[in-house]
């Protein structure tokens, strides 16, 4: 059973510069997220070496952890994340930061994280 996002968006209330890391790379991938004894699914709708933004269909609150399963591909394995940590909410987007992850997990990122950055892009 879903529930009811919050009308406001939980994002801090003073906004700061960041200088991110790592870069964001626009994808659909499909995710599954558990924590306690619920589970979402959504679509990773944009990707870095340390985080994500998800579009799910279960609302989620800023700090809560989170056990992630990612397709990479439709013919490719399912990836687990034993932890990914909730930073903000808007409705049912939120962004995760990655906390905990296996080497293979860390090499699938990286290699979707360079396919896309090498692929040409179109022009807009």
């Amino acid at each position: 059973m879903a529930v009811a996002p919050k009308p406001h968006c939980s994002k801090p209330k003073s906004t700061r510069f960041v200088l991110r890391p790592y870069r964001r790379i626009p994808t659909w991938l499909v995710l599954y997220y558990l924590s306690g004894e619920s589970v979402g699914k959504g679509v990773v709708t944009n990707l870095s070496q340390s985080g994500m933004r998800v579009q799910g269909d279960h609302a989620v609150e800023p700090g809560l952890d989170l056990a992630l399963r990612i397709t990479f591909a439709d013919d490719g394995p399912t990836i687990e994340i034993k932890r990914a940590t909730v930073r903000w909410v808007d409705g049912y987007d939120f962004g995760l930061d990655l906390v905990r992850l296996s080497p293979l997990a860390a090499k699938h990122i990286g290699d979707v994280l360079s396919r896309q950055i090498r692929a040409p892009q179109m022009p807009a």
